[in-house]
């Protein structure tokens, strides 16, 4: 069965939501793992695994309506221009409220459908999306979503406005921040034992940088307490599988499992989730992409590899990385690595005194 990503609206509740996805309460509550589930916030990231099934053929005369994450039977009515009293008789549904995502409508033949052309997406505008995110998640620019979408206002998004996605490619991985803007960002990827993290920790503090630790499922269940002293530094948390597996090699459900249980890991422990996923070893293919992105991710590769997992001599990391430095570049370090603890205040002079900030990938991406 699919997992969807569900992010909380204002006025949400674990029972509605179950209810508008057609699930149980407590499967939501067991996936997410939530402690309290009377307890939930606006922006929340849920998972919720929906039942999937295929859609009978529509019968003459009539047309159909997949239901879109946010859609009530009184949206989908006012948007179609039929009455909600139409939507209930022919489809016989015995509580207008309960609706999800994926659910298959019959509408009368008058019905004006939306129609979303081949390589395009139906979008839902969820908390805190801007069409500069979007446009990075999907792969498109801000322009081609203005295009698709005339009269849209960028500055005034509504949560549940419906707009039109151009995606081709599907999606993208990204190698590099703003290239106008003079930041880097160091980004730190931890797999398996604890190795130099503290050292690390100490000197991004001692120099008051915040870096993007890209973690897997299989490190947060083993250093939980090493997790939430990261989180609590200050630093942004990415998703990096849960077992470091090879993701190319992986059908899409097996890709799917390896991204949400490092998401649930992840969240069992500083109790929130990452919204940038790197894969392990650098190997990805459209598939897995197209996999990060439907669950709401921005896969993140690098400008430059320090090569620290080669063990190499602080030295030659010091080089690498000054001889590939650029705006917005983004470096990737390895906890594992034991010459980057030597490396890195060193680096953090030379790169200041060229006049370089320090970010975290999502500060290096903002424009």
């Amino acid at each position: 069965m699919p997992i969807i990503v569900y992010f909380v609206q204002p006025g949400d509740t674990v029972y509605d939501i179950a209810r508008r996805y057609g699930v149980t309460p407590q499967s939501i509550i067991s996936q997410n793992r939530l402690t309290n589930p009377d307890v939930i916030y606006p922006g929340q990231r849920l998972l919720i695994t929906v039942r999937e099934t295929e859609p009978p053929p529509t019968p003459p005369g009539l047309k159909t309506y997949i239901v879109q994450p946010g859609d009530t039977l009184y949206t989908i009515a006012r948007r179609t221009g039929v009455t909600v009293n139409e939507i209930v008789q022919l489809n016989r549904i015995s509580n207008p409220n309960l609706i999800y995502p994926g659910q298959q409508l019959l509408l009368p033949a008058r019905a004006t459908v939306p129609e979303v052309p081949p390589g395009e997406i139906l979008y839902t505008i969820r908390a805190g999306d801007t069409l500069y995110a979007l446009a990075r998640r999907y792969g498109t620019s801000v322009e081609a979503i203005l295009r698709a979408n005339p009269g849209i206002d960028p500055n005034n998004l509504r949560i549940g406005q419906q707009i039109i996605i151009p995606t081709a490619p599907p999606a993208t991985a990204i190698f590099q921040g703003n290239a106008d803007k003079a930041m880097i960002a160091f980004t730190f990827d931890a797999t398996y034992g604890d190795n130099q993290t503290e050292a690390l920790l100490n000197i991004l503090r001692q120099n008051g940088i915040r870096a993007t630790w890209f973690i897997s499922g299989i490190w947060a269940q083993n250093y939980p307490d090493l997790l939430r002293a990261i989180n609590n530094a200050g630093h942004e948390i990415g998703n990096h599988a849960q077992t470091h597996a090879h993701m190319t090699e992986l059908t899409a459900a097996e890709m799917r499992q390896q991204i949400t249980e490092a998401e649930q890991a992840i969240n069992a422990v500083i109790g929130s989730s990452a919204k940038l996923f790197r894969p392990p070893f650098g190997e990805y293919n459209q598939t897995l992409l197209n996999v990060a992105s439907e669950l709401g991710y921005w896969t993140i590769m690098w400008t430059v590899d320090s090569l620290d997992w080669q063990n190499p001599g602080p030295e030659a990391i010091t080089r690498r990385v000054l001889d590939n430095l650029k705006n917005g570049a983004i470096i990737l370090m390895h906890n594992a690595a034991p010459d980057t603890p030597q490396a890195l205040p060193g680096l953090i002079e030379e790169i200041s005194r060229r006049g370089y900030q320090f970010g975290t990938v999502s500060e290096v991406l903002d424009p």
